[in-house]
């Protein structure tokens, strides 16, 4: 069996995609068999992907273009029959396709900025994940990824604590910093952990990745912050 992770927000502009493409690219150069649903109706993976030429980008990756969101389920049932990891990157608008890719994935990660915007947004994901939780009679593991980040201030002290304290929401211990390098990679048509697999926009999401994997092969993590299920993926 493989794992199915979602990648949502409620809102546009926490590298939701930048962290679908970087997972995508760090499973496929681990040998993982990887599938993309893009349920967004902005295709911006889809836009990203097909240039995706630059150091042999996205191989190993397939892609998926959901057009009806009301297809979700059934596309996810159907790409994990063939393939070790599943991302679907949801809309970043509240609709009904956040509520089915949860309700069908081991894990939803919900990318933030530090910032109050971003975090009320975040929140607002939470409940609908629970929500897809309650319609699914199952529970439903989630965990905020902190983004463009800038590790040492304060408002990134007060965001980890606004969700871990305040709203009881855990985040992951990575975080991706405010990184040149996406930009740049995406301009080319490939990813961080390709462009510059040595640097430190790569090393986090790897870091990112790695994580990740732990909550869903070890069920817990050493700083107590996501768990998952199932088994497979390295």
């Amino acid at each position: 069996m493989s794992y199915i992770i979602s990648v949502s927000s409620s809102k546009g502009g926490p590298g939701k995609t930048t962290t679908v493409a970087n997972m995508a690219d760090y499973f496929a150069l681990k040998g993982k068999k990887v599938a993309v649903l893009d349920t967004d109706p902005n295709e911006n993976f889809s836009k990203w992907y097909s240039k995706g030429t630059y150091e042999d980008a996205f191989k190993g990756v397939d892609l998926v273009r959901i057009t009806d969101e009301e297809t979700i389920i059934e596309e996810a049932d159907k790409a994990a029959l063939d393939h070790d990891v599943v991302l679907i990157d949801v809309a970043g608008v509240k609709s009904k396709g956040l509520l089915y890719a949860a309700g069908i994935s081991d894990l939803v990660v919900i990318p933030a900025q530090p910032s109050e915007d971003d975090i009320d947004e975040a929140i607002k994901t939470v409940r609908e994940v629970q929500n897809a939780a309650k319609l699914s009679r199952r529970e439903i593991k989630y965990r905020v990824l902190l983004t463009q980040t800038r590790k040492g201030t304060i408002v990134l002290e007060h965001a980890a604590k606004q969700f871990e304290n305040m709203n009881n929401i855990n985040i992951f211990r990575t975080t991706i910093g405010q990184r040149e390098v996406h930009k740049q990679a995406r301009f080319y048509g490939t990813t961080a952990v390709r462009f510059e697999s040595k640097g430190q926009g790569a090393m986090e999401y790897a870091n990112f990745t790695k994580e990740l994997i732990k909550f869903l092969k070890d069920g817990e993590a050493p700083d107590k912050t996501a768990t998952a299920k199932k088994s497979k993926a390295a």
